[in-house]
């Protein structure tokens, strides 16, 4: 479809992922923001129902058709289309979507006289924060392919928007959460049913940020002025946790009463790598496997401080308070 006539004094912004957590949410925030919306992502995706404020394109993100098509009239593209963690994927999967789409979408933005790119990286660049909290120019130790290939896309998209002379935000969000988190989901879901198992102590520290302030962190890149164009943003939400935190908050919401079971490091080793075995010949993801570990291992604490300070952006949604959003939206789909 196209937009109707009377649509047209108004911005439009593209999102590519549009049909993922992140992007469905972002996509329903533009609209109520008075964006007119193209949202993109795969063919049998579920696609949100047309308006005049929304259209809805199907198509790869390697696709230069779809891409040169989708950038048309186009005042913000926000791209958020990302191979993601998947177990058992193969690498150049990751660096077809993360890595060599970037490029030919730059291309296309210059082309287009889109007036703004805002990029969707990740946090996962860092690995395992060392000297936590990290900020943006922090040592980068990404561990697996995932993000290996969002760390190179970083680089892709600032070495073409520098020879393009194409606006860029780059956004690096934390653990996002809230209402139709399929990890969110999981994580309460498991709590409730008392089959939550702690790896270690549960001492090191996750940064997450309820999807509300996500999505205004991505107004606030849309918005900012020039001089914030050409950097990176870490975007996070109020304050780390520890893991032990996150996951007695959680009980708390769901007023059950706190995990206390336990598994030794190299028991859990073995049960994730023999998950990823017997579920390579199996449909679907395996429950736990060895990427799991990184949840209970890796510290991941960040300074929000360049985001406020450049974006004026500033994250209000304190964490008790997201996961009872997020608690009362899983049970009114139930």
């Amino acid at each position: 479809m196209t937009f109707p006539p009377e649509a047209t004094k108004q911005r439009l912004a593209v999102v590519t992922g549009a049909a993922g957590f992140v992007g469905s949410h972002l996509v329903s925030g533009l609209v109520e923001r008075g964006w007119r919306v193209r949202a993109v992502d795969l063919p049998g995706t579920p696609a949100p129902e047309a308006s005049d404020h929304l259209q809805w394109m199907e198509g790869d993100i390697r696709s230069a058709d779809l891409v040169n098509r989708m950038v048309e009239g186009t005042d913000t593209v926000f791209h958020l289309a990302s191979a993601h963690l998947q177990v058992g994927a193969p690498e150049d999967w990751y660096q077809s979507v993360n890595v060599d789409a970037i490029g030919p979408l730059v291309e296309a933005c210059s082309r287009a006289g889109v007036r703004r790119l805002v990029h969707t990286s990740s946090v996962g660049i860092y690995g395992h924060v060392t000297e936590p909290p990290a900020n943006e120019d922090s040592v980068k130790s990404p561990g697996n392919d995932y993000e290996r290939t969002k760390l190179q896309g970083e680089e892709v998209v600032f070495r073409e928007t520098q020879r393009t002379g194409t606006d860029l935000v780059v956004l690096r969000p934390g653990w996002v959460y809230g209402p139709g988190c399929p990890r969110t989901t999981k994580l309460l879901r498991t709590i409730r049913k008392g089959r939550f198992v702690f790896v270690g102590p549960g001492r090191n520290l996750r940064h997450p940020i309820h999807i509300d302030d996500m999505v205004a962190a991505y107004d606030r890149a849309a918005a900012a002025p020039p001089e914030a164009s050409g950097q990176a943003y870490l975007i996070v939400g109020p304050r780390p946790v520890t893991v032990r935190e996150l996951v007695d908050t959680c009980a708390r919401v769901l007023q059950v009463r706190p995990p206390a079971l336990r598994l030794p490091r190299g028991l859990a080793l073995a049960l994730g790598w023999a998950a990823e075995v017997g579920f390579s010949v199996l449909p679907g993801e395996p429950p736990f496997s060895r990427r799991s570990l990184a949840f209970f291992d890796n510290d991941n604490a960040f300074d929000g401080g360049r985001a406020e300070r450049k974006l004026g952006f500033r994250p209000s949604v304190e964490l008790e308070a997201g996961l009872a959003r997020t608690l009362e939206a899983m049970e009114q789909t139930v």
